[in-house]
């Protein structure tokens, strides 16, 4: 009898023989002889929600404004839809940006800033008429049309701004920090909402930001950028559980790092020998690092796990004082001062009221974690 096949759906990123709908060619951009772009090659595929992830100056903002034609690659090419896009004017591509400001049209109604574009390229009034309408409800603003700027909240504004942007249906839309200016509630919101929209629509989004929560919920990969070049791309998911980098893994989150040597490698797993956990630590399906080598094991604080009693494992295992809890309402950060002197982080959610919970301050604790949420990092 046959054995049955199970067919593997691939993501367009993982398919080889997918075409990607965005790509740069080992771009590159100066300014008055200093790099702010370093030779960046990067293919986003149709329908993406991409974020470029990294703090103020690593050359996110001007990544995006070389695919919107406001700057020119030094060097390099950039491509859209197969089309070579390197040195056409911003006016000749089928790219759309939305900015931060959002930049209405301060005397113009809702309906007019959004119309304004198609105005310019001249679309009959009927035409005008059906797409602002169609976009009005994407964005649930029908209610507003004949408002001004001024009359309108932060995240109404946010919506015009990109109804406006989608209204003249580009191939690419780009997003800088398109969620800064709204408050920390209304842009939780916002996010999910920015996804639906474009998951309708299937227009492929390209968005700079600095916020890593925006990044991680939003995007289907992002890409995080650190002086002019990517140090990492993937989903949110492998850029979280498997930076390839300290730098990666630093800004991602938070993270617990522990020195050590490397005493033995096996084919899956790693064992380190760490004075500042006071404990051999065992990593399981770690990035290659041969014996005798110094290397850092990472562990996320929501992976630790922290008790009075000590645990039954040997390995992955340390100990300390709690010298201060941070309450944030669904979790406690824990924050434990080890032997070393090294503090460590554990977060844990709070399943019982405070002043029920079992560990509080200057308590002896035991922390301890699992050894496949832990990983080498030799970068």
């Amino acid at each position: 009898m046959p054995s049955k096949r199970h067919r593997i759906d691939l993501q367009p990123w993982q398919d080889p023989k997918a075409k990607p709908y965005i790509h740069l060619d080992r771009v590159s951009k100066e300014f008055n002889g200093t790099p702010a772009i370093d030779d960046v090659s990067l293919s986003i595929f149709q329908g993406e929600f991409f974020s470029l992830l990294g703090p103020s100056g690593c050359g996110k903002t001007t990544l995006l404004r070389m695919l919107a034609g406001f700057e020119k690659p030094s060097k390099g090419k950039i491509y859209i839809d197969g089309v070579d896009m390197t040195r056409r004017p911003a006016y000749d591509r089928p790219v759309n940006m939305m900015f931060q400001s959002y930049a209405l049209f301060p005397h113009m109604t809702v309906e007019q800033n959004i119309a304004f574009g198609l105005k310019q390229e001249r679309i009959s009034k009927a035409e005008i008429q059906d797409r602002v309408k169609e976009v009005l409800k994407l964005v649930q603003m029908e209610k507003y049309n004949s408002r001004k700027p001024h009359q309108l909240s932060g995240g109404q504004r946010q919506r015009v701004a990109l109804a406006r942007s989608l209204v003249k249906r580009p191939k690419l839309l780009l997003l800088d920090e398109p969620l800064a200016a709204l408050d920390k509630r209304l842009r939780e919101q916002t996010q999910f909402e920015l996804v639906t929209i474009q998951e309708k629509v299937g227009i492929t989004f390209i968005m700079v930001t600095h916020d890593q929560e925006e990044a991680m919920t939003m995007s289907t990969r992002l890409g995080v950028m650190d002086h002019g070049r990517l140090r990492q791309i993937g989903t949110p998911n492998e850029v979280y559980e498997y930076p390839n980098s300290e730098y990666v893994a630093d800004f991602i989150g938070s993270i617990n790092k522990f020195e050590g040597l490397v005493t033995e490698v096996d084919g899956n797993h790693i064992l380190v020998d760490s004075e500042e956990a006071g404990s051999t630590l065992y990593v399981r399906h770690s990035a290659e690092a041969p014996v005798g080598s110094h290397v850092k094991v990472a562990i996320r604080p929501e992976k630790m796990m922290i008790d009075h009693a000590p645990p039954d494992q040997k390995r992955n295992v340390t100990k300390g004082i709690v010298r201060d809890i941070g309450y944030l309402g669904d979790v406690s950060i824990y924050h434990v001062k080890l032997k070393s002197g090294k503090i460590v982080l554990a977060t844990q959610p709070n399943l019982v009221r405070l002043a029920e919970r079992p560990v509080t301050w200057d308590d002896k604790v035991f922390l301890f974690w699992r050894a496949e949420n832990s990983i080498v990092l030799t970068a």
